[in-house]
């Protein structure tokens, strides 16, 4: 979702059509892999907690 939301955001603020580009080649990579892998989502949603629960506990740990 972030870089549907990014792709969003680049249109509505003017960004280069080449970035543009860019969002939309990324994003129809995505489909292709979840159109090919039924649990593709689950797999890459767990990566995807993983490095999101490591960085929280990293800067909870320079916090301290």
């Amino acid at each position: 979702m972030a870089e549907l939301t990014s792709c969003f955001l680049g249109q509505a603020l003017g960004f280069s059509a080449h970035t543009l580009e860019m969002s939309a080649a990324y994003l129809d990579n995505w489909l292709r892999v979840l159109r090919s892998d039924k649990t593709a989502i689950f797999k890459h949603a767990a990566d995807a907690q993983r490095a999101c629960d490591w960085l929280i506990a990293a800067s909870a740990d320079e916090a301290a």
